[in-house]
C-alpha cells in the first residue's frame, strides 16, 4: 500500500509548507498530496484554500495578490508560501507528487500544465480533482500527464452524481486513477475497480482518521487498495513496515515446520 502524505506530513509540520513536505519525504512516504490555487496574475501557489488566513493567520486571498506580493507573505511557520514551480524542482527527483487542482475551473489546470507539461520527471506526477472540467483540460493537452478522479466530498454535479457517478467521471476524463474518501471502499467498489483496471487510492480528511486509524489501515490493506493519502504518513510507513516483518516472520516459521 504506497503511502501518500496528505498537505505534507502535516501532523508534524504545518500543512502545504516546505517543512511538511521535507517531513514527507524523510518518513519514507512515497508520493506528496498538495493544493493549487492562483495567484491573480496566473501562478499556481500551494494552498488547500483560496483564503489564506489558516496558514499564514492573514485575511487575505491568493487571487487577490500577484506573485510578487504572495512571496513577502510568510506562513505561520516562517516560511515563505510555496510555488508549485519551487515545489516540483525541490521534491519531484526525490518523491512522487499528487497536484490537486482546486475548483471547477480550468485556470488552474491551464498553468499547472504548462509548469509540468515538458518536465522530464512528469511521469512521477499526478494531477487530482473532483471535478471533471479541470481534469478534461488535462486529457486534451496533456494526455500523458496521470490523471485522477476524486470522490466522496459531495462536490460533484449532474451526471456525476448516484451509484454511476465514477464509471461516468472516469469515462469523461479518461482516467485509471480514482481516489475515494476511505470509507467509501467496499467489497463491491474493489470488484468494480478492478475489473476495469483501476487503480484505487484512498484518502482520509483532516478530521475522521485520527481515533480509528489503525482500524481504518487494516480495512484498507485487506481490501488490496493501491495506496492510502493519509495524514499519519510517518505512523503508517512504520506500520505498513511491521506488518510485513511480522508476515515474514510467520512465513520462516511455517517453512521451518
Amino acid at each position: 500500500m504506497l503511502v501518500i502524505a496528505h498537505r505534507g506530513n502535516n501532523k508534524e509540520k504545518l500543512e502545504n509548507s516546505f517543512s511538511a513536505f521535507d517531513a514527507s519525504v524523510k518518513c519514507g512516504a512515497k508520493r506528496i498530496e498538495l493544493d493549487v490555487q492562483l495567484t491573480r496574475d496566473g501562478y499556481p501557489v500551494i494552498n488547500h484554500d483560496d483564503h489564506l488566513l489558516h496558514t499564514t493567520g492573514l485575511n487575505l486571498f491568493c487571487s487577490d495578490l500577484d506573485k510578487s506580493e504572495m512571496k513577502k507573505i510568510k506562513l505561520k511557520n516562517g516560511e515563505p508560501v510555496p510555488f508549485l514551480e519551487d515545489v516540483v524542482e525541490k521534491y519531484l527527483p526525490n518523491i512522487e507528487l499528487n497536484i490537486e487542482i482546486k475548483g471547477s475551473e480550468v485556470d488552474s489546470s491551464k498553468a499547472t500544465l504548462k509548469l509540468i507539461k515538458n518536465h522530464p520527471l512528469r511521469d512521477r506526477i499526478v494531477v487530482s480533482s473532483f471535478f471533471p472540467n479541470p481534469l478534461i483540460y488535462f486529457r486534451d493537452g496533456g494526455p500523458d500527464i496521470k490523471r485522477a478522479c476524486l470522490i466522496g466530498d459531495d462536490e460533484l454535479h449532474w451526471p456525476y452524481l448516484g451509484h454511476r457517478a465514477p464509471v461516468i467521471f472516469m469515462n469523461d476524463v479518461n482516467a485509471q486513477i480514482i481516489h475515494p474518501r476511505f470509507d467509501m471502499i467496499t467489497e463491491n467498489f474493489m470488484d468494480q475497480a478492478k475489473a476495469r483496471d483501476w487503480k484505487v487510492y484512498t484518502w482520509a480528511p483532516m478530521i475522521g482518521e485520527d481515533h480509528i486509524k489503525e482500524n481504518v489501515w487494516t480495512m484498507l490493506q485487506s481490501f488490496d487498495v493501491d495506496g492510502h493519502c493519509t495524514n499519519y504518513p510517518t505512523e503508517l510507513v512504520h506500520w505498513i513496515k511491521e506488518n510485513a516483518d511480522y508476515e515474514e516472520r510467520i512465513q520462516k516459521l511455517g517453512t521451518k515446520s
